[in-house]
């Protein structure tokens, strides 16, 4: 029989590991199409990548002027490197690249350098006598690249301008139309609206003595921190600077929530969101609550018409005294300052004046100015701090909150299915003619090892299932798949693992004519439960209160190819002892007739030293698997 619940597993450890869509490898040095700036040879499966690029376009100021020279280098950060780009100059719009613009100005190939310009992406641009020809460069050569220079000058003025890029790293890894900051036009003579809507940087050098700050990752200067959080005020109203990084799209939010515990429910929500239908971004109030688990928007404008009929929004946060805010290259930014004693003005929303609180960041898409959803993948669960803060002390935060009975639910999952359920299916599936005249307590070995594998499995996972209903809150579900499968999936194994123990206990006799039926049912359920089992687990791994680090999941996986070539194995070896076996059963059921007052004992099986070693060799990897995963989860 084919072991096909190890190859069940590998489909599904595959499935876990690998993104909706497939990679398709194209050529690289064929980018990119010009009014997309997409790379031209991706599947339209293959998606850009969303989350902030680790390539930057660096520009030499904030301002140019006709026939004057601006640098522009290509950088990367985290050790990266890139092999294929294309780099145009483009007028300012926003945050927006609109398809089809084409490039403005010139750029000046040095001698060194082997790029050359995108025939498609050419136009010529001024009077004529005075005109040239604008293009895009694109890169020739699939070298890695992370530090490139470039010079670029405009023969006139453009207005506010922008350079964009598309950076490929390899074949389904590339970011499209990366932007750096805008440059005013100095020969318009007015100043840019575009440098005026960036909000200067957080300053992170006076936390802990003029402002308090909370960082994530410890000590980040503001570029290169996932949140901060910074607080300062007096005795009427709270300054504060709320800072995250997300992904380049429009429409991105980053919350603060002020809560008593590190959990959703009952907590005051500050918002810093961009509205690209406005290109504004702004502070907006709201507050979850626990039951129902959701969060709940505060409207921050209501619509008026006038007497011609004109509509109108009007602010109407009493307790929102002053705002600014920014989005730029992935990180928003937002200045605020609101009264502490919201909770006059704002019912649903907490004092400023209380004692610590737990603070809360998430981010997420936001749909004008109202985030949705976030999901409970690492990069996605909403931070908590470690420890309550407190408003009142100029002090340094840092530090995430764990979540100890989550952490402990997958601990005890790992050692219950990875260990004791695949070590016991393995002795009843392979070894019941081994150690054919042994007995423990009466019992052959194989069924000893496989009764106390399987309700060793029965009681750690019921134990792992209360501590997780404990850590819950109860029954919970995420929003998005496949992590809305995980609980569902969990429940059925339950079901089923609670049924098998009463089926054992009202088990006929081998002689009954229902003991097929039994045998039918009883390797159902068992089936059922271990089929579904690891994949959950492979899921549950993606969770963020878990904090498994992405590349463990590979360990598991080396596990279960493991697996798959032990059940392999053992068939293989099972189908060519079969005929001997067979033989040496039926001299020895000969030779009980013949001599039926003598004992015989039964034959050993053919093959056993093989059997021994797979059992042993199984034992071994599989306790140091699930304990290199027990300790990766732990101490995660």
């Amino acid at each position: 029989m084919v072991p096909a619940l190890g190859l069940i597993y590998l489909a599904w450890a595959i499935s876990c590991l690998t993104l909706s869509h497939s990679a398709v490898v194209f050529e690289p040095t064929k980018c990119c199409i010009c009014d997309t700036l997409k790379p031209s040879d991706v599947p339209s499966n293959v998606l850009p990548q969303v989350m902030p690029s680790p390539f930057r376009i660096v520009v030499s100021g904030e301002s140019y002027r006709p026939n004057t020279e601006v640098r522009v280098n290509l950088t990367s950060i985290g050790g990266r490197y890139f092999r294929s780009f294309i780099l145009a100059a483009y007028n300012y719009d926003g945050h927006k690249f609109r398809i089809g613009q084409k490039p403005i100005g010139q750029f000046k190939l040095l001698p060194d350098q082997d790029y050359q310009t995108k025939t498609d992406c050419i136009r010529t641009d001024g009077a004529p006598g005075t005109s040239i020809t604008a293009y895009a460069i694109v890169s020739v050569d699939t070298q890695l690249k992370s530090n490139l220079r470039f010079v670029w000058t405009a023969n006139r003025g453009y207005g506010d301008v922008e350079f964009r890029a598309t950076f490929i790293e390899d074949h389904d890894t590339f970011w499209v139309a990366e932007k750096s900051r805008p440059l005013s036009d100095l020969s318009s003579g007015s100043p840019s609206l575009a440098v005026r809507k960036v909000t200067p940087p957080i300053d992170t050098s006076s936390c802990g003595d003029d402002k308090g700050c909370f960082r994530e990752p410890p000590g980040c200067a503001e570029y290169e921190c996932r949140y901060i959080l910074t607080w300062a005020g007096d005795n009427q109203a709270m300054n504060f600077e709320l800072g995250g990084l997300v992904d380049t799209a429009s429409d991105r939010y980053v919350a603060l929530g002020i809560s008593d515990d590190k959990y959703m429910g009952d907590d005051t929500v500050f918002t810093c969101a961009h509205n690209s239908l406005k290109e504004r971004t702004e502070v907006f109030f709201s507050y979850n609550t626990k039951d129902p688990k959701k969060n709940n928007a505060i409207p921050k404008y209501i619509t008026s018409s006038s007497s011609n009929y004109v509509a109108s929004e009007r602010h109407v946060y009493d307790g929102l005294i002053e705002e600014e805010g920014s989005f730029e290259n992935g990180r928003l930014r937002c200045r605020f300052r609101v009264k502490r004693d919201l909770d006059l003005t704002e019912p649903q929303l907490r004092s400023l004046r209380g004692g610590p609180a737990h603070l809360l960041f998430a981010h997420g898409f936001a749909v004008r100015g109202s985030p949705k959803m976030h999901g409970m993948s690492v990069e996605e669960l909403p931070l908590a701090s470690a420890e309550p803060v407190d408003f009142s002390r100029i002090s340094n935060y840092h530090g995430r909150a764990r979540y100890p009975l989550a952490k402990a639910h997958g601990c005890l999952m790992i050692l219950a299915w990875v260990f004791f359920a695949s070590l016991g299916l393995l002795l009843t599936k392979y070894y019941k003619p081994m150690w054919p005249n042994s007995r423990i307590f009466e019992h052959r070995y194989w069924f000893f090892g496989h009764f106390n594998c399987m309700a060793t499995m029965f009681i750690v996972t019921i134990i792992a299932i209360i501590l997780i209903f404990v850590e819950a809150g109860g029954y919970s579900e995420a929003p998005d798949l496949p992590q809305k499968a995980h609980p569902i999936l969990g429940i059925i194994i339950l079901v089923c693992i609670i049924i098998n123990p009463i089926l054992a206990l009202i088990r006929p006799s081998d002689e009954n004519k229902c003991r097929p039926v039994f045998n039918w049912f009883h390797w159902a359920f068992g089936t059922i439960a271990n089929v579904l089992a690891i994949p959950t687990i492979f899921i549950g791994m993606d969770f963020g209160k878990v904090m498994v680090p992405w590349w463990a999941t590979w360990i598991l996986v080396i596990w279960v190819i493991f697996h798959i070539a032990v059940e392999l194995s053992l068939e293989i070896h099972q189908c060519c002892t079969h005929k001997k076996n067979k033989e040496r059963k039926k001299k020895w059921e000969l030779t009980k007739k013949e001599h039926p007052k003598l004992h015989h004992p039964e034959p050993e099986p053919a093959g056993r030293r093989f059997k021994r070693f797979m059992l042993f060799l199984h034992i071994g990897f599989t306790a140091l698997i699930t304990l290199i995963m027990i300790i990766i989860i732990a101490v995660s």
